[in-house]
């Protein structure tokens, strides 16, 4: 069988991942990533491209405005021509709507909060200024929170543009290509046995998303995580009426107006995920319900018919934040997955940040509240949802 020398092989060719190649391979690190599909072909393709820091975790925010500095700087990393395809759009805003009362006191609450950890990015929208950024808002609307630097970008062109920048920086990526065995070397170091050969790396990066728990897991580790299927759906093209991307609190409501005027329609809505297939599928009555928030937000999108519909397999761990951080059991391994649906914005800092802890044999400090140990024993679960 072939073998390849590699400083390091990356289980997963999804946006995390190649960010990841990308930055170690620029730092002069010698690269694989392993892909069983296509790279890019799951979840992080198949999103809703959403640059938020609204309504994120306090944990993520270290990362999350980096990762905004570096989306609003795309071409240093990825090329021109490419940072062009992902049609970046900061400072259109992310809108979340409070439709009732309930709704209106945790934004008021979530703004208390954020101000007094020192956030400044999130900020409570009165109704007068609400409805003028969303003509045909319904009346019952009663505010908000927005965050006015937030918006949205190209997810299948983004991943097509992290990958490609990780090969012209010598990472090989190998596509269709199945991981049979992974295992460390008596000597240190690991060996893959892939269906391109024999793979020996110093160090392995777990990036494999909806499996990486399955990973984790071939290697002796509990890292738990429920399998999603999050679903999203295109409307026919309508005439351009908002720029900001609009998301629900209690509501299953996201969407956002594309430049052509179709509307994509997402709001945490879940199909049913066969993993083992490798795929998934929609769950036509919830899709309704997803609709149907949308056209009580917006009586006027009703009868606005929906084209197309997809699904995409995520992995959501307990405590809603991913795992990223090395292996508590084995030397020169990390885990990186479980983003629970909003991992896309982060991944550039993401990247960035696993790389220069490799590099320095210093963990980066933002990395610290995504430790792999993090959850108690009783935690430690993987499930499935169900269809």
């Amino acid at each position: 069988m072939r073998k390849a020398g590699s400083d390091v092989l990356i289980i997963g060719g999804g946006l995390q991942g190649c960010s990841i190649a990308l930055f170690l391979a620029r730092a002069g690190w010698q690269v694989t990533v392993v892909e069983k599909n296509l790279a890019g072909r799951h979840a992080s393709g198949v999103n809703a491209g959403g640059l938020r820091s609204l309504m994120r975790d306090v944990r993520e925010y270290p990362l999350s405005l980096r990762a905004m500095d570096m989306w609003a700087n795309l071409a240093d990393f990825v090329g021109d021509a490419a940072a062009e395809a992902c049609e970046v759009r900061l400072e259109t805003s992310q809108i979340a709507l409070a439709m009732d009362t309930a709704e209106l006191q945790w934004c008021e609450a979530r703004s208390q909060d954020m101000r007094r950890r020192g956030i400044q990015s999130e900020e409570l929208i009165a109704p007068a200024e609400l409805h003028r950024l969303l003509p045909g808002l319904a009346s019952s609307a009663l505010g908000g929170l927005i965050s006015r630097r937030d918006g949205h970008a190209n997810p299948a062109n983004a991943a097509r543009a992290f990958r490609k920048a990780a090969e012209a920086a010598r990472v090989r990526v190998l596509e269709g290509c199945t991981l049979h065995d992974l295992a460390p070397r008596p000597a240190g170091g690991w060996r893959a046995d892939t269906d391109a050969g024999r793979i020996e790396a110093d160090w392995v990066i777990n990036c494999a998303g909806a499996w990486g728990s399955d990973v984790a897991a071939r290697l002796g580790e509990t890292l738990p995580i429920k399998v999603t299927a999050l679903s999203m759906m295109v409307t026919a093209r309508v005439k351009p009426f908002i720029a900001p991307v609009v998301i629900g609190i209690d509501k299953p409501l996201s969407f956002k107006q594309s430049a052509v005027g179709s509307l994509v329609i997402g709001g945490g809505i879940l199909g049913k995920p066969c993993l083992n297939e490798d795929t998934s599928f929609t769950i036509m009555d919830r899709m309704a319900s997803s609709a149907a928030a949308t056209v009580a937000a917006f009586p006027v999108l009703a009868g606005v018919p929906v084209v197309r519909t997809w699904t995409g397999l995520e992995g959501a761990t307990p405590d809603g934040i991913p795992f990223i951080g090395p292996s508590r059991r084995h030397a020169g391994l990390w885990h990186v997955f479980g983003f629970c649906g909003h991992g896309f914005q982060l991944a550039p800092a993401v990247g960035e940040a696993v790389a220069q802890s490799l590099a320095s044999g210093d963990l980066d400090p933002r990395l610290a509240p995504f430790a792999v140990d993090r959850l108690p024993p009783q935690q430690s679960r993987k499930d499935e949802a169900s269809p």
